[in-house]
């Protein structure tokens, strides 16, 4: 069972507005949590990719060096 707690947020009237009109009366509740999940989940996708992208630049020379040292290998099998 799904817990919930009951708060009071302040928005812009327009936004406000536009929730009115795309969630039904009694969902407009539901419509903002369900909002702010793809929000959150979104930023943390942000949040991974750019953690990833600074550790793959961060081991990138180090990569290289170790491609370039097995790289005899590869010639090898060709």
């Amino acid at each position: 069972m799904v817990t919930t707690e009951k708060v009071t947020l302040t928005l812009p009237a327009d936004l406000m507005a536009t929730i009115r009109s795309m969630a039904p009366a009694r969902g407009q509740s539901q419509f903002v949590a369900e909002a702010l999940r793809a929000y959150i989940a979104e930023q943390q996708r942000r949040s991974l990719r750019e953690r990833l992208i600074a550790g793959y630049q961060a081991s990138a020379a180090a990569d290289t060096e170790v491609a370039a040292e097995w790289a005899y290998v590869e010639d090898e099998a060709w």
